[in-house]
């Protein structure tokens, strides 16, 4: 009988208390079947999914933006209605042996942390900006007891190599959320928060832990999420798109927790568009597109020889091009830092280099990207060209003129030649605006801006210069998925007709179809517009497709820079061979 998730009766005495003990034995962790979940006033997103994951195993959801896998990892937690009551409804949808169609809010929420985590793409709106880091990630411990027993870390968390040391899981198991059981004591809580954070790759864990959100860079506030999730253990991980925002050390560091976590019994839930995370950690994959399932089966089987032409796409988008090909020679040079050079104050005293010494020149037609690790000071050094922030010392000039010392009311002038794409998009837009009225102000500041009457007419073109359809005009961003909000994002840069782009990480969120599309996209702008381009970005091919030389960044200085081939295939820096390593591009 298929049911409804918030009907009348919480799980009762005869389902176990949500939190409470683990499945038994053959019975899968989670268990869905024909799982439909529409939204008030619009259609059907999922249409009967079924999915199975078992103890120790790692199902990867794949998909092009707007399939549907981010709506499925949330309402596997019980949060598919971000903003709106939405109508779920299965043939079954069981977590850990429990009937989950009939757990209350109440229910959901005694469950969330102790039984189930959840990794979301938007680390920045998911973290509360007005807690440390620390407290967050231990928010989860302040209801669950210490794991008992096994062979865990020093500090009670995994240790690195589950091979030689299983992560213990007898707390994950059957005693989540006992309300007889002691609760964490603050010094131990402050300790696994410490180790959490540390094994999800951050840097100086107990710096990071007194830290705000905000004070971060995007792929620390991401590691800061995944540790929220893991710190105590719970049977059933929902990953969604966990390394999206992270370098390629740091991301296969990442995936090789979610490996050792597997590896010790937890159920693994990867939804994702990177194939590679997938090759790395799943051991079966669910193929969806518009909300069907079209393709399932082992992960070597269904990427090695796809059966289905949409998962034959995917797998053809995965393999980005080789360089940008023909595009005209470079001009002078339009942006240039000088002894660039940028310090933050930390918590409870001393400072961090962000940016140290930088010197870039950008010449018009030209594609430079920056890499490195996340906090390498990639971001930083982007807003300071931009003139979002102010350099402690150097100097940024846009043709040849100050730039950054310029006042704001001097400088607003030329900011429609000048544009950024974030790498947060939802963060950096009105959430009660559609994205007609977006793109329409977009619109309105460029060197010539087109008519009012005009605008609606030019909004669209832009949407689908980004391959997006006319229809999102009248959306909100918050009702759009993470791919369809970064595409949003570059089609407001682009709306100005810039001579400088700035991008933050712009296909980090992008399925690969879709990142190919834009890519290709940048690509063709380099060549008919003239546009110079500074690309920020983790993902080496992305680099390796679209820019023409490259600067590699480490604790805020460029360790090494060159032309991409040359950087590339001979590496000089440790820290270049280290990501090369990581990610094969």
């Amino acid at each position: 009988m298929t049911g409804r998730v918030g009907e009348a009766g919480g799980p009762g005495a005869a389902l176990g208390e949500p939190g409470g003990g683990g499945a038994g034995d053959g019975v899968p962790v989670l268990d869905v079947a024909g799982l439909r979940v529409a939204f008030p006033g619009g259609a059907e997103v999922l249409h009967g999914v079924d999915l199975r994951v078992a103890a120790g195993e790692c199902v990867a959801v794949v998909g092009g933006s707007g399939a549907g896998k981010s709506v499925l990892a949330r309402t596997l937690v019980g949060l598919a209605g971000e903003g709106a009551r939405a109508d779920v409804r299965a043939d079954r949808l069981a977590l850990l042996g429990r009937d989950a169609l009939r757990f209350t809010e109440r229910d959901w929420r005694a469950v969330r942390g102790p039984d189930v985590g959840l990794v979301l793409q938007d680390a920045l709106g998911s973290l509360d900006p007005l807690r440390t880091v620390g407290a967050e990630v231990g928010e989860a411990l302040a209801v669950r007891r210490p794991g008992a027993g096994g062979t865990s870390g020093a500090r009670g968390f995994p240790r690195r190599s589950s091979r030689r040391h299983p992560i213990d899981q007898g707390a994950a198991r059957g005693s989540g959320g006992d309300p007889g059981a002691p609760r964490v004591s603050r010094v131990d809580r402050a300790e696994r928060v410490l180790a959490a954070l540390d094994e999800a790759g951050l840097p100086d864990p107990a710096v990071r832990a007194r830290q705000r959100p905000g004070e971060l860079s995007g792929g620390m506030r991401q590691r800061a999420l995944i540790a929220s999730a893991v710190v105590a253990r719970p049977p059933l991980l929902v990953a969604d798109e966990p390394t999206t925002a992270l370098d390629a050390t740091v991301a296969a560091r990442v995936l090789a927790l979610l490996g050792d976590l597997r590896d010790a019994g937890t159920a693994v839930v990867l939804v994702t568009h990177d194939l590679g995370a997938v090759a790395r950690v799943a051991d079966r994959v669910v193929v969806l597109r518009d909300g069907l399932v079209v393709e399932e089966g082992a992960t070597a089987d269904v990427l090695g020889a796809p059966r289905h032409e949409y998962t034959r796409e995917l797998v053809a988008a995965a393999r980005l091009g080789e360089g940008p090909g023909a595009v005209p020679e470079p001009g002078a040079a339009v942006l240039e830092g000088h002894g660039l050079r940028r310090v933050f104050p930390l918590p409870g005293g001393g400072a961090v280099t962000a940016v140290d010494g930088v010197d870039v020149a950008v010449r018009a037609g030209e594609a430079v990207g920056l890499v490195g690790e996340s906090g390498s000071g990639k971001t930083t050094l982007a807003r300071l060209l931009l003139a979002a922030d102010a350099p402690d010392a150097g100097e940024v000039l846009l043709d040849g003129r100050p730039w950054s010392v310029l006042p704001e009311r001097e400088r607003r002038g030329l900011r429609s030649g000048v544009r950024l794409v974030p790498q947060d998009p939802l963060g950096t837009v009105d959430p009660r605006s559609t994205v007609r009225a977006v793109l329409r102000a977009a619109l309105a500041t460029g060197p010539r801006p087109a008519a009012r009457a005009d605008r609606d007419a030019a909004a669209a073109a832009l949407l689908a210069r980004v391959h997006l359809p006319a229809a999102v005009l009248d959306r909100r961003p918050r009702t759009l998925s993470g791919g369809q909000r970064q595409r949003v994002a570059i089609a407001r840069a682009l709306a100005s007709e810039p001579r400088v782009l700035l991008l933050d990480e712009p296909v980090s969120a992008l399925d690969v179809q879709v990142q190919a599309a834009i890519l290709d996209l940048l690509v063709e702008l380099r060549r008919d517009t003239g546009v110079a381009m500074v690309l920020v970005s983790h993902d080496l091919g992305v680099i390796r497709r679209v820019c023409d030389r490259v600067l590699v960044m480490s604790g805020g200085r460029v360790v090494e820079h060159g032309p991409v081939p040359d950087v590339f295939g001979a590496p000089a820096h440790p820290v270049t061979r280290d990501l090369l390593a990581a990610r094969a591009v």
